[in-house]
């Protein structure tokens, strides 16, 4: 049933490479191939009227910004925070969807073993 009537809406907001693109080989190969497998059209699960989707999700990729973002000789996370408080921000601003829920309703992928703190 769920794959029926389960739909999902694609952000369209943002830029490569920290948005809709991700790396599809090596350890972080899975955060790629969601987002790739995410964007296809007619997939059997993304809609794109978002007034038809159940969930929403947000297509930046975590690999993306450790890459372009974070300072590697710095284990400072706030880089990224700051990029996506200001990537959610801009959601909330532009698209009714994630006020009416608050983000409840709205995720992301991510394949890595850290946390942010």
């Amino acid at each position: 049933m769920m794959e029926k009537t389960f739909r999902i809406y694609v952000y369209k907001y943002g830029y490569k490479p920290l948005v809709h693109g991700a790396k599809r080989s090596g350890v972080y190969a899975t955060e790629g191939l969601f987002l790739q497998r995410m964007e296809i059209p007619n997939n059997g699960f993304t809609v794109t009227d978002p007034s038809k989707a159940n969930m929403f999700f947000m297509p930046y990729s975590v690999r993306q910004m450790v890459d372009y973002l974070q300072d590697p000789h710095s284990r400072s996370m706030q880089p990224l925070k700051t990029y996506i408080a200001n990537y959610v921000e801009k959601i909330a601003a532009e698209y009714p969807f994630w006020n009416r829920s608050h983000g409840a309703d709205h995720f992301f992928a991510s394949c890595h073993d850290w946390v942010c703190t």
